[in-house]
């Protein structure tokens, strides 16, 4: 992104005034402007960020978010002016402290209900960590006692874990149980949805919540000469006549079966409405959710980016010359702006979608990383292109000179029962190290597998929720 710079007259202004003004130590937290860490602002500050952008020396990762003083998520000579403006008493506040998108962390210990509607004559809970191992107590795990009886007369058992510590839970009656379920701040409820491949798959609901939210539907004018539906969702509490409370959004693709609001989506759904609830009922913010709807017979080419040649197996049909620039400038020109317009909104954005959805919102959050937050790539279609043509894509990027880059969450399965998602896992789960090796932190992305999960939003309602608490940095 290009900055104009200043006049060489102010430029000298500001750099002679730097010679005789005492250092200024920054009166707000963070401390904007302190791009070498010494808790105060001064000139060396600004020529720090000057010597980064010529290579002549590296601002430290963990003050990149400080020296962006203008909050564009990219370090610029319009940093470095700024910072000079500031010790130079022409300006008194960095425009990054002007954004509204603090998000109020969660207690990670959170209280967890599982329905049992099977129903199973003993339930337990088997919590872990995926990654370490680690168990709070070994298999079969806790036995879940003392429920409740809920309206349907299923009995509801509470248990609390710590999902800083452990991020999994098999439910099962010491014989049968569930596939590998997250557990993570944005979850509340469990029950038995389905069974697939001879195991159970947990569905979620918002414990104690009756309500869902509110949706409303619009139609915008899309480039291709028709419109498109968009589904905004807001939850239970939003109030349009109070400004003061923000609300973040999540874009999605596929906006026909985020909530079950369409009788012409699939079997099952996202259940995005019951993970933001239960995330809030967590104690997270608010958010809004909007769906936008695919073009059917149109929706391969509309979710296609065209970054280069289709692998040849793929190169026919809505995949061959993909309009996915078209698509992603509709998000951003006219979907964004109508959103901000309308609704009571904060400038904290995600963007998630699966498959040709999941290949198309990564390509948007890419495109506009000074735009979004956190970007879910679910089952994505990164097969449509090998890796020569991904590693030129991301070359185009510059991640070292970027600040605060999205959180990138990563997911496929791995069934042998799905054929599908088979084909999509060797680049879905290369994509994390492609980008590594071009700099992007690895400490910002994910990638998940599930063994179990086919390809249908029947898991990726069941990963949604660690997808959403990854983006918002748990």
């Amino acid at each position: 992104m290009r900055k104009t710079l200043l006049s060489i007259t102010l430029a000298m202004l500001i750099l002679c005034s730097s010679i005789i003004a005492p250092v200024v130590s920054a009166k707000t937290t963070p401390l904007y402007g302190d791009a070498d860490g010494d808790n105060e602002v001064s000139i060396i500050d600004a020529t720090l960020v000057q010597q980064h952008l010529a290579k002549i020396t590296t601002v430290k990762t963990e003050n990149l978010i400080l020296a962006d003083t203008d909050g564009d998520k990219e370090l610029s000579v319009m940093d470095a002016t700024l910072i000079q403006q500031y010790v130079a008493s022409i300006i008194n506040k960095f425009p990054a402290q002007e954004r509204e998108d603090v998000i109020t962390k969660v207690d990670t210990i959170v209280d967890f209900y599982f329905s049992n509607n099977r129903p199973w004559a003993t339930c337990y809970a088997y919590i872990y960590n995926q990654e370490t191992g680690d168990n709070m107590v070994a298999w079969p795990g806790i036995e879940l006692t003392d429920g409740t009886t809920n309206s349907y007369g299923e009995t509801v058992y509470k248990f609390t874990a710590d999902t800083s510590k452990y991020n999994r839970v098999i439910f099962s009656n010491g014989k049968a149980q569930t596939t590998d379920t997250p557990l993570t701040v944005a979850n509340s409820g469990y029950f038995i949805n389905a069974t697939k491949n001879n195991k159970f798959v947990a569905g979620l609901y918002p414990y104690g919540q009756e309500k869902e939210g509110t949706i409303k539907q619009v139609n915008l004018e899309y480039s291709k000469g028709y419109n498109k539906r968009i589904t905004i969702w807001t939850p239970v509490g939003y109030d349009a006549n109070d400004k003061d409370k923000k609300y973040s959004v999540l874009y999605m693709t596929d906006g026909q079966n985020l909530f079950g609001n369409d009788e012409n989506c699939s079997a099952y759904e996202w259940e995005v409405d019951e993970t933001v609830l239960s995330y809030m009922q967590n104690g997270g913010d608010g958010i809004i959710v909007v769906g936008i709807d695919n073009a059917n017979a149109k929706r391969d080419s509309e979710l296609t980016p065209d970054i280069g040649d289709v692998v040849p197996k793929y190169n026919s049909g809505g995949f061959k010359n993909g309009t996915g620039e078209a698509y992603c400038d509709f998000v951003v020109e006219k979907v964004i702006p109508y959103v901000d317009s309308n609704y009571n909104t904060n400038s904290i954005r995600g963007i998630a979608g699966s498959s040709s959805g999941g290949i198309e919102s990564f390509y948007i959050g890419m495109e506009h990383m000074d735009k979004f937050d956190y970007i879910g790539a679910i089952s994505p279609a990164f097969l449509l292109y090998d890796k020569n043509t991904w590693n030129t894509y991301l070359d185009k990027f510059n991640f070292s000179n970027k600040t605060n880059l999205p959180r990138i969450y990563f997911f496929n399965g791995n069934s042998k029962y799905d054929s599908l998602e088979q084909e999509l896992y060797p680049n879905a789960v290369a994509m994390q190290g492609w980008m590594e090796k071009k700099g992007y932190p690895s400490s910002l992305m994910t990638t998940v597998v599930d063994n179990d999960a086919t390809h249908n939003e029947m898991f990726w309602a069941l990963y949604f929720p660690e997808a959403l608490a990854f983006g918002l940095g748990y």
